[in-house]
């Protein structure tokens, strides 16, 4: 149940900036959120671990601005990248309003 947005002045916020996830009234729902494949050469070198991004999820619906803050070798990151960029989400709001705001995604890769 989502709590009631928080009061504020409409007309002195820019719903244009992007947010953090403690200054949104409601955080981004990520609805679907692919997972990514592993490379032929990644799993030929035994390749493990966990690589973080941090995204933009934007008001219009898009995931833009992907940044790799730790990676992994033999294609991994790229893969990680992409998948990011398939995340399907509601946008984050503000007194209603949708707004862009900042995201950290981990992808695991961990070989059976």
């Amino acid at each position: 149940m989502d709590n009631p947005p928080v009061s504020r002045d409409p007309n002195k916020i820019d719903y244009n900036r992007i947010y953090s996830g403690k200054e949104v009234d409601r955080r981004a729902r990520v609805l679907e959120k692919p997972e990514p494949i592993y490379t032929a050469a990644a799993r030929q070198h035994n390749i493990t671990g966990t690589i973080v991004l941090r995204a933009v999820l934007t008001a219009q619906g898009q995931v833009t601005d992907i940044k790799a803050l730790s990676t992994l070798p033999d294609g991994l990151t790229e893969r990680a990248i992409e998948a990011a960029r398939r995340i399907r989400f509601e946008p984050a709001l503000i007194n209603g309003r949708p707004v862009s705001m900042y995201i950290q995604l981990e992808y695991n890769f961990n070989l059976y």
